[in-house]
């Protein structure tokens, strides 16, 4: 008899993922772009095992995937940061922090000291922070840290906290869509629209994404 065997996909991915980490890390100097990969090619295999899965929970246990994820992520980021690359290290650090992260918050008990709505507005300030970061530096990797960060607030306010009230809603749609044309026209003003579009965009993003939240909850 055949039988579905759901944590198969996340060994696949693990392997496939290793093994291309292992050729970059020998052969590229470019270890966080390998990391960064590796990462992309791994989270696609445990998502099929998890949506495949009648019960998760008995594969990936909430608490050790937030806890690899927090074991992942944390070298990475510091490793940016040691090499001179922490916009980038944080990009990556949060590609591979932020999925293990949003799994706990579905399935697991909460370890957060800081509630949902405190959860969200650090996020959100988070965000904010590496785009004014990334203003003089790298503005296009800022913006992906960005958009990562401040949707995984959203999100996680969403399944912590259940819908956002209107007020709350209101306010940050208004912050995030003037922040989103103030951040472009102040970029444009001074020659750089591609990146003033770049910035705005990310607010308008998480904005788009408080107002589905919101509703979809």
């Amino acid at each position: 008899m055949s039988r579905r065997v759901p944590e198969a996909a996340p060994l696949v991915g693990l392997v496939l993922a290793f093994t291309f980490a292992l050729f970059g890390l020998l052969f590229s100097s470019n270890h966080l772009g390998t990391l960064l990969v590796s990462a992309l090619v791994f989270y696609p295999f445990v998502a099929f095992g998890i949506v495949r899965s009648a019960d998760p929970t008995n594969v990936f246990v909430p608490d050790y995937v937030l806890a690899a994820g927090f074991l992942g992520s944390a070298p990475i980021l510091l490793y940016g940061i040691a090499i001179g690359q922490a916009l980038f290290g944080a990009l990556v650090a949060l590609v591979v922090g932020v999925p293990p992260t949003l799994y706990h918050a579905r399935f697991g008990e909460s370890v957060n000291p800081l509630s949902p709505d405190q959860t969200l507005a650090a996020g959100l300030l988070g965000a904010a922070g590496l785009l004014a970061y990334a203003a003089v530096s790298s503005l296009l990797v800022g913006s992906a840290s960005a958009a990562i960060l401040g949707a995984a607030a959203v999100d996680y306010r969403r399944q912590r906290g259940g819908p956002i009230e209107r007020r709350t809603r209101t306010i940050a749609l208004v912050g995030c869509l003037g922040g989103g044309l103030l951040a472009f026209g102040v970029l444009a003003a001074t020659g750089r629209p591609t990146e003033g579009l770049a910035a705005g965009g990310v607010l308008v993003v998480i904005g788009a994404f408080v107002a589905f939240g919101a509703e979809s909850a």
